[in-house]
């Protein structure tokens, strides 16, 4: 059994840059530890992307995304396909439409939550978090 040489780690790592338009730590990690995997993903992923229009691209973002919000994927997931979408056309308010659509059809507030802050990493991403406390007080609450 050969041992894959950082050569082929990279390479595969490049690939999934290249016909995702996006890689992220997870696949980093598969070629760390599952190369075989990985180059299936790729190799998947050809298969699938590489023979669509820039519309039909889009769509299919589109719909990952949709897909990913109403299974409550975490925001970072949703993020990818909110930027591969944009990528290929979708504007920054069709997408944001699109999640104020779909979001109250999936869990509800914590869907657009994660929606938005999915939406806030790719259009906003110095803005901070829609995840953190701004403010906390105690003078809206009844007296004891």
């Amino acid at each position: 059994l050969l041992m894959p040489t950082e050569r082929d780690k990279q390479a595969e790592k490049e690939r999934v840059t290249k016909i995702s338009g996006f890689r992220v730590g997870y696949h980093d990690l598969l070629a760390e530890i599952d190369l075989p995997a990985l180059k299936a993903r790729n190799d998947r992923w050809e298969a699938e992307h590489t023979h669509m229009t820039r519309e039909e691209r889009k769509q299919d973002e589109l719909y990952r995304m949709v897909a990913y919000i109403g299974g409550g994927k975490a925001a970072g997931h949703i993020a990818i396909h909110i930027h591969a979408a944009h990528a290929c056309g979708a504007t920054k308010e069709e997408i944001y439409q699109l999640i104020k659509k779909v979001a109250p059809w999936a869990s509800g507030p914590e869907s657009y939550q994660t929606a938005l802050e999915a939406w806030r990493l790719v259009f906003m991403p110095d803005f901070p978090t829609v995840f953190r406390i701004v403010e906390l007080t105690e003078d809206s609450f009844p007296a004891a």
